[in-house]
């Protein structure tokens, strides 16, 4: 039996560049309990700022992340509730990785930082897809 892994969730209001919108953090919430339900992710704690701010590092709700043991990852709807910018988001990332965190985000985007996002983590995701019953017998149909 595979261990249940246990996520410490994160939003704060996003707002969309160059629009009025912004993305709520109830929105991002519902999008979070759904997928740490459907991956069997267990959320021990979701820690919220009210507005996305410059320096995210200074938040009190992020700086909740840093110091809290007990999780595996930290699940966010979007890795931008942080974000847009890799050079701000790598000294973050590395140190959760200090102690073998992980940040995973719920939704698949495909901006720049998303997709480095994904990627530092593909061998985590690469061994899930080998662990999974899917089957490609699909493909021998297909030639």
């Amino acid at each position: 039996m595979k261990k249940v892994k246990r996520a410490i969730g994160y939003v704060c209001e996003i707002p969309v560049p160059g629009t009025e919108m912004v993305i709520s953090k109830e929105s991002q919430l519902d999008r979070i309990r759904n997928y740490a339900a459907k991956e069997g992710i267990k959320l021990v704690a979701i820690y919220e700022d009210p507005t996305w701010t410059d320096d995210f590092s200074a938040r009190p709700g992020v700086q909740k992340v840093m110091d809290a043991k007990e999780y595996d990852c930290v699940l966010v709807e979007r890795v931008w509730c942080f974000s847009r910018k890799m050079a701000e988001l790598k000294p973050f990332v590395t140190e959760l990785e200090k102690n073998n965190h992980e940040l995973v985000a719920s939704t698949c985007l495909w901006d720049c930082v998303s997709q480095q996002i994904r990627h530092r983590y593909m061998g985590t995701l690469a061994q899930k897809i080998r662990e999974s019953s899917w089957d490609d017998s699909h493909l021998q149909n297909a030639a």
